[in-house]
């Protein structure tokens, strides 16, 4: 698979990067047939990005898991309402075509096609199997797979992305998956996964039959506890056949009592007939007395309402004639005290014109305090923007000092650049780099003479305004005293105001007394005549009320008609007692009801007697039911086992991890050459698939040791520094990659790298760069696109794809 070019528009990593919407990049053109191409730029320009789109795979793998297969999504990579990745690539000589449309506009969609360039032009994917490209993501996820292989397998050997896993870090039964996609065990893994799957449907149907079992088995125990809470069927039908006939003969004896109570009721209502007319004399005697009565107490009530009018009439006036007495009294006070005040007035009248001038002198002593303690706070604010602009300036000639020593540090690298004097020193970047900062010297050293006379100048400023702004304190002090006073002076000065305008009124106030103490006498002389009308009245009102009182003891006496109609009600014999009949329909009822329950106990227990003979058929059928069941559990329970030890046997640990055995040593090889011809004799690696427990036993497993032989010492990958791992899992991944460019399935021509050396020192990293050319020799591939940050490595590619020149 060789990418030839790439059409991205609307990636937020364009965006931000290069500031593009769109950016075309012809790979074909740009690398011109080099081997090693570099994608080189600064931080942030979209290396990832691009390189992460020069595969067909629907995926950005530096943005997913760190094995380049998690959840991923494009609409957290893309800003406009539709956007495109577009995408040419060669595959065993036949060219295609990737196009995703991922849409943002609304509803979220993607579509995805992928075409094939033949005599007729683009034409749609189809494999072998009818799958066509159809613009569905599944579709298209199928069509690239089938040409290109699992994205699994690519991703693992044929594409480094940025902080992936490391192989010493994947689980047993992922790196068992990814050597069995390597080594093509697709055909074993599909039996072993219809084993599972026969495995899995015939537990589901254990499962299934064990549940009807149990279930059958709690109705045997259903069955079993109603048959035998039906036991004695029969003699509870003899039972209730005798209560039903006691039922019956209690029933007759209620009926005949019935009957002669009813007989009785008869003959009494004679008597009744006379007993209402005598209690219907008596009532509407007794009605009359009633009225004469209630007359009197309403006639009674009518005079106390009267006493109680006149009674509030009364209080009424005496309260009047006490609110006017308070009133004369009051107004008698206050005029004595108004001729207390008529010489404070006029003492207050008198001072008046002094006080007024002392506001005024006291007013125009604090505006000028006001003013001064102003002119204080403008000094205090220059001095603020002066402390300030001396700040700037500090940190502006700290800046220029720094750059001035880097400009003289980067001066003194040519002394120490081991090419000066040599033929190499015009092609050197640092000694050009050296010579530019001896330029830039003098411009430096300038800049911080001038930070430096502008900063004494501002000391001088601000020790003159410091000594100007020390006046705010007493300012502010004598501003306050200030207005302490002329508050105080306003205050009496209002006061005086206050008692001079109340002078004349206070003078009238002899004459005014003498007319209300006048008042004050005769209004007391009224009073007194009041009282004595009031006592009258009282007195006639008392006199009435005794009177009806008298009335109404005479009528409240025993009365003679009465007193005969209750002798003849005597006479009359005891009314029919309507309860006893009531009583008797009762318990006629009762005893109907009771002999309905009987008959309805001696159905049930005829039921029970039918119920208890089914019950036995049916625990008979069940039980053979579940005989037959758990037979057939016996069945599915050996096929389960058969079918199990047949997936086991196709599964990761069985035949998948003897092919991989045999493997290991080929991939050891493989690996063991590339750190050979790169690193050196001192790492040496091997594969083990069976790992030694604490108990002593085997277990399957995967673990990668390495031998040293510097230091004759053997250990695991995982023990080694961060350097040595990631060296030794990237020789690991390519001779993964060139195992799989040995067998008979998809060939990838291109290898991708996305900053694999970042943990390198400089001898290892120009060591890395000739591992990459061994695996391009030995494994027969194209190019392989990397993307590094060291200047050095990007120099040493065949063919180096700028970022810079796409920026805007």
């Amino acid at each position: 698979m060789i990418p030839l070019k790439q059409i991205l528009t609307g990636f937020c990593g364009i965006r931000d990067g290069l500031g593009r919407e769109t950016i075309t990049i012809d790979f074909e053109a740009e690398t011109g047939g080099g081997q090693l191409v570099a994608l080189t730029g600064r931080n942030g320009r979209g290396k990832s990005t691009i390189l992460d789109n020069m595969t067909p795979y629907p995926v950005m793998p530096s943005r997913v898991g760190a094995d380049g297969l998690g959840a991923f999504s494009y609409y957290d990579e893309v800003y406009l309402p539709e956007n495109h990745k577009e995408l040419e690539w060669a595959m065993d000589g036949v060219r295609y075509r990737s196009h995703l449309v991922i849409r943002m506009n609304g509803k979220r969609r993607t579509e995805a096609y992928l075409h094939w360039l033949s005599d007729k032009g683009w034409m749609p994917m189809q494999l072998p199997d009818g799958t066509v490209s159809d613009g569905r993501m599944d579709t298209y996820s199928r069509c690239v797979e089938g040409i290109a292989g699992s994205a699994a397998t690519f991703f693992s050997t044929a594409f480094s992305a940025q902080q992936r896993r490391q192989l010493s870090s994947y689980r047993n039964g992922e790196i068992k998956s990814l050597l069995a996609d390597l080594l093509r065990l697709d055909a074993v893994r599909a039996r072993g996964e219809r084993a599972a799957e026969v495995q899995r449907l015939l537990r589901a149907g254990l499962q299934t039959v064990q549940q009807q079992v149990l279930h059958q088995r709690q109705q045997l125990v259903r069955l079993a506890a109603e048959r035998h809470q039906l036991g004695g069927a029969d003699a509870r039908a003899e039972l209730a056949r005798h209560n039903r006939n006691v039922a019956a003969a209690r029933l007759d004896v209620k009926r005949t009592a019935l009957a002669a109570l009813r007989a009785d009721q008869a003959l009494a209502a004679t008597h009744e007939a006379r007993r209402a007319q005598l209690l219907a004399e008596r009532t509407a005697t007794l009605a009359e007395r009633q009225r004469a009565i209630d007359a009197l107490d309403t006639e009674c009530r009518r005079e106390d309402t009267a006493s109680d009018d006149m009674a509030e009439r009364h209080a009424q006036r005496a309260s009047r004639r006490e609110t006017a007495l308070a009133s004369l009294r009051a107004q008698r006070t206050t005029l004595q005290a108004s001729l207390e005040q008529v010489r404070h007035a006029e003492r207050a009248t008198r001072r008046l014109p002094s006080w007024r001038s002392v506001v005024q002198r006291r007013a125009a002593l604090l505006e000028g305090l006001r003013q001064s303690f102003a002119s204080a706070q403008r000094v205090a604010a220059d001095l603020r923007l002066a402390q300030s602009q001396r700040a700037a300036i500090e940190r502006e000639a700290g800046q220029a000092a720094l750059k001035a020593q880097e400009l003289r540090q980067r001066f003194m690298l040519t002394a120490e650049v081991p090419c000066a004097g040599m033929s190499l020193q015009s092609g050197c970047k640092l000694l050009a780099d050296a010579h530019t900062a001896h330029a830039l010297l003098p411009d430096a050293s300038a800049a911080v003479a001038r930070l430096n006379a502008a900063h004494t100048r501002l000391d001088h400023e601000i020790a003159g305004l410091r000594q100007q702004a020390g006046q705010i304190a007493p300012l502010r002090a004598a501003v306050a005293r200030a207005e302490a006073r002329l508050a105080r002076s306003r205050e009496r000065l209002a006061g005086c105001e206050r008692l001079a305008a109340r002078c004349a009124l206070l003078a009238q106030s002899g004459s005014m007394l003498t007319e209300v103490e006048a008042r004050l006498a005769a209004h007391t002389q009224q009073c007194i005549a009041d009282a004595a009308e009031e006592e009258k009245e009282y007195g006639a009102q008392r006199r009435k009320i005794a009177e009806l009182n008298n009335r109404r003891q005479k009528l409240a006496r025993p009365c003679e008609v009465v007193q005969r109609i209750d002798a003849l009600l005597a006479d009359f014999p005891a009314p029919f007692n309507a309860q006893a009949l009531t009583q008797a329909v009762a318990d006629c009822e009762q005893a109907s009801a009771r002999l309905q329950a009987a008959e309805q106990a001696q159905l049930e227990a005829l039921r029970g007697q039918e119920r208890a003979r089914e019950l036995a058929r049916q625990e008979a059928q069940q039980r053979r039911a579940c005989e037959a069941q758990e037979r057939r559990i016996q069945q599915v329970a050996q096929h389960l086992e058969q079918w199990s030890l047949l997936n086991k046997a196709l599964g990761n640990d069985g035949i998948i991890a003897l092919a991989i055995d045999d493997a290991g040593p080929e991939l050891s090889a493989l690996a063991n050459q590339l750190l050979l011809a790169c690193y050196g004799p001192r790492f040496s690696v091997a594969i083990k698939t069976q790992l030694v427990t604490a108990k002593g036993e085997l277990r399957e497993g995967f673990d990668i040791t390495v031998h040293d032989a510097q230091s004759a010492s053997t250990k695991s990958v995982t023990k080694m520094s961060g350097g040595e791992k990631i060296w030794i899992n990237e020789c690991l991944t390519r001779a993964m990659a060139l195992y799989l460019a040995q067998t008979d399935g998809p060939r990838y021509a291109t290898l991708f790298s996305d900053e694999a050396d970042g943990a390198f020192d400089a001898q290892h990293k120009r060591r890395f760069m000739a591992m990459k050319r061994e695996v391009l020799r030995i494994g027969g591939y194209a190019q392989e696109y990397f993307i590094s940050h060291t200047t050095e490595l990007s120099e040493m590619a065949d063919a180096v794809i700028a970022l810079e020149r796409y920026a805007t």
